[in-house]
């Protein structure tokens, strides 16, 4: 401590004192001891010296002692005194306090020389006694140190311990000072040691001050608390951690137990209990951790540890222990178990590595998809996964990237251990220490090779049809696109065809999708096996085909690949059906630059040319010309004209042939047939509005207006008192196969209530091939409403005994194309006709022969046997009003 040099009449202003002070003044305190004279005595002066030091604090020490000194130095009239303390007995010494009127600067160091070489070594006082210093006999070095003092004579208490002097009280006199006596020495040797336990308490409280300063700055940084409990008093002592992890005032320093309880989640208040309960019964430490909630409704998680206080008997008396706030920490924990499960369940692998990139840990996903086990890689170089199909360049880049970045992201190719190369969607990342220096490296990746594939599945979908795996139109404009490129830089050129089955629709509506799936997949494969490998043969959709031919000369290259795809229908198709096919097809033809600058251009034409194709008789081909464009333009705005012709009743009109017996020439019936007179071109015949309402889905509707009139017809001639004879009306395959129709020809039986007998639908054979439940169900409801059912154009289509047989069919009609063979020296078509007409009358049929047109078909009929026959021989097809009566009664 630094040492103070009041002057001796001074007073010291010490809290203390000053009470002590004010105390005297009100004649307390030194005025309560006094001699017989009425002096204060010594007695009294250290009297109020100790009640002074029993507040003493460490920063009003020296204050204090002063005030005590200067007191006793006015007592005895002293010129000087001071209180010497040596730490550690001589090694560090201090001059605690001193006061005097000329003392030197350097009195301390006097002061520790002296003890140091005199004190300390000399043993000539007992120790409890005291040392004199006279002028008059002094040896130098109490010269000096009576020079410093400023006195003549001069007194040395040692202050003493077990392990001897440890300090003193000295005091310095004038000459003529008589010496102290025994009782007054022996009471400043008291008043020194006072001031040597004093100091030595206050460095002791300083000490256990400090130690609890840190111990409640380690409290706060730990996020600990402590706490004593007095069982028997229930009191809780806590310190000010304790009352922070409560979220209490620090100032806070005692809790009842249950108050305690009250901030015990009640989750776990039981629990609790009981491990309390336990560890005081059984004299045990207790461990716990268990949620608290505080009063602003934090719920908080500690770690309570405590251990139990005994007295001499075994007694219970108290615990102490201590309570950390674990909140953080669990939440860390918490996070932490969830990375390490996801570390160990996720399906992606994870590497760790160190800086040096040698690996550290795996997860159980690198091995499943690596192959190598733990024991393989741990110490190992990364580099053993490399697969060798990157550059020493494409390394250097990842490496860049994660030291500029951070991390790298990217597809890679590595090796597995069976030395498979395979590809990893990998991301690399790097972690930092607190100095931010790189110490590991964390790989995440995915095995692509499934993603992979179905891209490359994704890639043959998007390019490819599913159905016959050829090329579809997507990858046929990519490719024709090229080759056009290629052609216009070369000065070649390139050939289209597109390909439409003919009359494939009725597969599929007779003997279903599947059927119509397998002619499709058979057709495909023809194609691909017999064109050139350059030649691109695409699928559209549906039944339509185009072909890309490259490096083409001249227009007859073309078509002999056009004869080629003919001729390879030619050869039936199996479709497990039970029989064989035979389809046709329609090809039109567009070359570059010749019919098209464009892709777009060159497949509509080659369109253009197919459906001039089908116009034409179909099962053939035809090169695209300008004139086609125009047709095909008219063919559009004809179905357009068609539907607004349906909305009219004085544009389409029924026409009527008449069927005649061949034995005794009666007209036995009629066919009704489809006439359009348009406003602009007159009479367009069926021939060339009916494909184009069978293109536009319009057949259902025209059917069923044929139905209608030819009902109404039949009711008039009914009325009339015509003889009972057929009306034939024909009914298209879409109609038959779209259903309704039994329904709404029961309607308009019942509406025109007309007998159903002189009825007859006349179906193509393509209708009733598949015996499918609709198809049954159809035809058992027209028996049902009494109609007649004839087979038409027998023979050219899937002519099947089958059908004939499971089907309650009344007439057979043969085609017209068998009966004009028949008298032209053909075999083939008299051998069919001939068949025909024995096959029905064998199934109890009728038979009817259509387009007779000579006096010679018509002998050929009757002398086959042949019942009936219509054709421009007897009659054209005529309106209902130049259908004469006597025509009609001509079976009279």
């Amino acid at each position: 401590m630094t040492a103070v040099k009041p002057v001796l009449d001074s007073l010291s202003v010490s809290e203390g004192w000053s009470r002590i002070e004010r105390e005297a003044g009100e004649g307390i305190s030194l005025n309560a001891v006094r001699s017989v004279s009425g002096e204060i005595r010594l007695e009294a002066i250290l009297e109020c010296c100790l009640r002074v030091f029993l507040t003493t604090r460490t920063d009003t020490l020296c204050a204090d002692i002063e005030g005590a000194l200067l007191h006793i130095a006015r007592y005895l009239k002293a010129r000087s005194a001071l209180v010497f303390v040596a730490e550690d007995g001589h090694l560090i010494s201090e001059l605690l306090v001193s006061i005097g009127a000329k003392l030197p600067e350097e009195l301390p160091h006097i002061v520790n020389e002296y003890w140091r070489k005199n004190l300390n070594t000399e043993r000539h006082y007992e120790l409890g006694g005291s040392k004199v210093l006279r002028r008059a006999a002094a040896i130098p070095a109490d010269l000096e140190l009576l020079n410093a003092l400023d006195s003549d004579n001069a007194i040395l208490l040692p202050v003493s311990s077990q392990d001897g002097a440890v300090g003193c009280l000295l005091i310095g006199f004038e000459q003529s000072q008589p010496p102290l006596s025994n009782r007054r020495q022996a009471l400043l040797a008291t008043f020194a040691q006072l001031c040597f336990f004093l100091q030595d308490r206050l460095t002791m409280m300083s000490q256990i001050e400090d130690r609890e300063q840190l111990l409640r700055q380690t409290e706060r940084l730990a996020n600990i608390g402590s706490w004593q409990d007095d069982v028997i008093n229930d009191v809780i002592k806590i310190t000010p951690q304790t009352a922070v992890i409560f979220e209490q005032e620090e100032s806070l320093t005692t809790v009842s137990l249950s108050r305690f309880f009250e901030y015990v989640h009640p989750d776990d208040s039981e629990r609790v209990a009981k491990t309390l309960t336990e560890s005081m019964q059984q004299r045990k430490p207790s461990d716990m951790i268990y949620r608290i909630v505080t009063d602003s409704g934090a719920v908080k998680v500690v770690h309570g540890r405590a251990d139990v206080i005994l007295d001499l008997d075994g007694q219970l008396i108290g615990r102490v222990g201590s309570v950390q706030d674990i909140t953080e920490q669990q939440a860390k924990e918490h996070r932490l178990r969830q990375a390490m499960t996801v570390f160990e369940s996720t399906m992606e692998g994870v590497v760790i590595t160190d800086s040096q990139n040698r690996v550290e840990a795996i997860n159980p996903a690198f091995t499943s998809i690596t192959g190598f086990e733990e024991a393989d890689v741990l110490g190992q170089s990364i580099s053993l996964l490399n697969s060798g199909r990157h550059s020493k360049t494409f390394y250097e880049g990842i490496a860049r990237s994660v030291q500029e970045r951070g991390y790298w992201r990217g597809e890679i190719w590595n090796r597995r251990k069976n030395g498979q190369i395979y590809p990893q969607w990998l991301t690399i990342t790097e972690v930092k220490d607190a100095q931010n220096r790189v110490t590991n490296y964390v790989g995440v990746f995915s095995d692509m090779s499934r993603i992979k594939e179905s891209e490359e599945q994704l890639e043959h979908l998007s390019n490819y049809d599913s159905l016959t795996n050829l090329p579809n139109r997507a990858l046929l404009l990519s490719r024709l696109e090229g080759a056009v490129n290629v052609a216009t830089q070369k000065g070649r050129k390139v050939g289209v065809i597109a390909i439409d089955l003919d009359h494939f629709k009725h597969i599929n509506d007779s003997l279903g999708h599947p059927a119509g799936d397998r002619l499709l997949q058979e057709f495909a494969q023809r194609m691909r096996q017999r064109l050139r490998d350059s030649d691109t043969v695409a699928r559209q959709g549906g039944d339509d085909f185009v072909v890309v031919l490259e490096n083409v000369i001249s227009h007859e290259q073309v078509s002999n690949v056009a004869d080629i795809i003919l001729n390879l229908l030619r050869t039936p198709f199996d479709v497990g059906v039970g029989q064989e096919l035979y389809i046709g097809a329609s090809l039109g033809i567009t070359l570059f630059p010749d019919h098209g600058s464009d892709v777009t251009q060159l497949l509509s034409n080659a369109d253009v040319a197919m459906y001039q194709a089908k116009q034409h008789g179909r099962n053939h081909y035809q090169f695209y010309s300008n004139d086609m464009t125009q047709a095909v333009s008219d063919r559009l705005e004809l179905g357009n004209q068609l539907r607004v012709a349906l909305q009219h009743d004085n544009e389409l009109q029924l026409y009527y042939q008449p069927q005649v017996c061949l034995i005794d020439g009666h007209i036995v019936g009629v066919e009704a047939l489809m006439r359009w007179h348009h406003p602009q071109e007159g009479i367009i015949a069926p021939g060339r509005f009916l494909p184009v309402a069978e293109d536009n889905g319009l057949m259902p509707e025209l059917d069923g207006w044929a139905l209608r009139v030819a009902c109404h017809q039949i009711a008039v001639w009914q009325n009339e008192g015509f003889e009972p004879m057929i009306v034939a009306v024909n009914i298209s395959q879409p109609t038959f196969v779209a259903g309704g129709l039994v329904e709404r020809l029961r309607r308009l039986l019942d509406e025109t209530q007309i007998d159903p007998s002189w009825l007859e639908l006349e179906i193509t054979e393509g209708a009733l091939l598949e015996p499918s439940t609709q198809v049954l169900d159809t035809l058992n409801g027209l028996k049902e409403l009494g109609v007649m059912l004839a087979v038409d154009d027998f023979g050219t289509g899937y002519s099947s005994l089958a059908y004939l047989h499971r089907y309650r069919v009344d007439k057979l009609k043969i085609d017209r194309s068998f009966v004009q063979q028949s008298v032209e020296d053909q075999e083939e078509g008299r051998v069919i006709t001939t068949t025909i007409i024995n096959m029905a009358k064998g199934l109890g049929l009728q038979v009817l022969a259509e387009g007779v047109e000579t006096e010679a078909q018509l002998n050929f009929l009757r002398d086959n046997g042949c019942e009936s026959y219509q054709g421009f021989y007897f009659s054209k097809p005529v309106p209902v009003a130049e259908l004469t009566l006597e025509k009609l009664k001509a079976i009279e």
